[in-house]
Formats: C-alpha cells, structure tokens, sequence
C-alpha cells in the first residue's frame, strides 16, 4: 500500500517555495515542486490553492505541513513581513488535509539540517564541534531569523525564536554612527533593520558618499559588488561583518557548541565577502569569550532548499501517522 500525499512548503516574505511528495523508505519522493512570488497572492489559502490546482493526474495531499516566516500562537500564525495570518484548522477544513502542521520558518530550517549534503555547506571555521552539543541558526532574507535545536540532527528538540527583533548594539565607532542614523530614522533599531535584503540598501546608503546615485535594491547591490563597483563592494563587506558578529553573540547566547549556522537567501550570494579570513577574527572577537567563541563552528548554508527540505521531513512524518 502506498504512503498517502503530503504537501510541504517554505513560506517567507518574499517567496514560497511547495513541494508535493509522497514517503518513501529513504525519505519522500517528488512529485513537483514549484517557487512563487508572495506578492502574486492575496493570502496563504490563494497560494496553497493556485499550487495545488486541479489536475487529473495527481490524488490530492492528505497532510500538509507549512513553515511560515511569523510567530506561532498555537496553530495560528501571523507573519512577520507580509499581512497574512494561517489558522491551522481553517486550512484543513478548506483543503480537506486530514492533519495539518505549522511551524516557524527557522524551526523548518533547523529540521532541514539532517538534510544537508557537503554541497549544501561551507565551513567557514571549524572550531571543534561538540555532536551532542547545541546548534543555533541565524538567517537573513526579508527578514533576520534564528532557531536553536539540540539532539540528534534526525530527531532534533527544536525552539522557534524572534530574536532578529532583538536591539542592535554597535561594537566600534563606525557602527555607533551607523546606530545613530538609524536610530533617527527608525526610532529604534533592531539587528533585522541590518541584516536583511532592506538592511542591504541601508548600508549601501551609509557607505555611499554623498551625492552618490542610490537607486539600487538589494539584488542590484549585490550584482553592482560581482561588477567590481566600490561602494557595493564595501556594503557587503561591512553586511558580512555584521552577520558574523551576531552570529558570534547567538553562539555565545546558547552556548552553540555544536556550531552556528549562517542561512537565509542572502548567504549563498554574498558567500565570497564572508570567506574573508578576517571575519574568522570579527567571529571570535570578545575580551573574555574569545577562547569559547574559537571552539564554537560557524557554518555557511548554500542550499536555499533547507526550510522546504525540513518542511517535507516533517510532512513526511504526519503521512505515516507519526506524532
């Protein structure tokens, strides 16, 4: 007897990205998967309906489980960078699942660790991580999330955060003026106001000398740095800088013996600023944690796939009536 149909996805600010699949022994198999704009779509019922479709050659998913960028209250979830709230129960009811699971977009990330291959990651410092030893996640996309997880990668204790709402704290005299400027324009600064594809145009706006033309976006930043051009060069040199220093505090905050992990969609595109040997430094930088911070590995995640890939593992789970 075949394993029922799930339906898997990764929805952020931005984009979605859902996946129809089937368990298997090693795992699930695809059916489709397909990437859409968030925009496109007027809340999560539209898009889950306008994936799935009607097409006569398909049975349709009996589970579903849904990473959403946004704070979970119990099966509610408002999001965080787009007005959309998922109700769990509504969503069962409409598209008739017989179980449905949200979940945190980090918390699906960090279920997607167990699914990475040595294609999917880049060891920026390989400290000497503890396996038994807590992980931590910090990623920048449309927003700043992190996650934190102990146990074993295939069955991990997973705990959702909303730290990337947490304040800014500037380490030099360059991120105070930084801090400054914001704090005027924003009344307050968290480290998402930073590191995040926004974040990206701030600093190119703090870098640029005055009189400068700053009609760029995030992507165009980062297409003006593979160009050569200076002011996009140094923006994301000083966003690298910054992303490994808050990674750098998460380690410290939970103690992440088992190493930190860089995610998002911005991390695959600025890989070559963060490879910088001198942000191994910024990383371990503290007058008196510095010897703690040495042992603690940080990692880069190159597979933008990780929320969707854990998505599915958990999918995966409730198709086969697991808890």
């Amino acid at each position: 007897m075949e394993e029922p149909l799930f339906l898997a996805a990764d929805i952020g600010g931005t984009r979605a990205r859902l996946l129809l699949g089937r368990a298997c022994a090693d795992g699930w198999h695809v059916l489709r998967h397909q990437e859409m704009l968030c925009a496109d779509y007027a809340d999560v019922e539209a898009l889950i309906e306008a994936f799935l479709g009607v097409r006569e050659d398909e049975e349709r998913p009996n589970v579903a489980c849904l990473a959403v960028a946004g704070a979970l209250e119990g099966q509610r979830i408002r999001m965080t960078n787009l007005p959309w709230e998922a109700d769990g129960e509504c969503l069962r009811e409409r598209f008739d699942f017989s179980r449905v699971l949200l979940i945190n977009d980090f918390a699906a990330q960090a279920h997607g660790l167990a699914c990475l291959d040595e294609d999917g990651i880049f060891v920026l410092h390989p400290g000497e991580p503890d396996e038994e030893g807590v992980r931590a996640l910090i990623g920048s996309g449309t927003g700043l999330g992190m996650a934190v997880l102990s146990g074993a990668l295939c069955h991990p204790l997973v705990f959702p955060s909303q730290g990337g709402l947490a304040d800014f704290a500037p380490r030099d005299a360059r991120e105070l003026a930084l801090f400054e400027v914001l704090l005027a324009e924003h009344g307050r600064v968290s480290i998402e106001t930073l590191l995040s594809g926004r974040g990206i145009e701030r600093l190119y706006r703090f870098v640029a000398p005055t009189g400068v033309p700053l009609a760029k976006d995030a992507a165009g930043i980062g297409a003006a740095a593979l160009a050569g051009e200076g002011i996009a060069i140094e923006t994301l040199r000083f966003f690298a800088r910054l992303l490994v220093a808050a990674a750098a505090n998460l380690g410290l905050t939970v103690l992440a013996r088992g190493g930190v992990y860089l995610t998002g969609g911005v991390v695959p595109r600025i890989l070559p600023f963060l490879r910088a040997p001198e942000l191994i430094e910024v990383f371990r930088d503290h007058p008196s944690m510095g010897a703690v911070l040495a042992r603690i590995p940080l990692y880069a995640v190159r597979d933008e796939l990780l929320g969707l890939k854990g998505a599915a593992q958990i999918a995966t789970r409730l198709a086969r009536g697991e808890s």
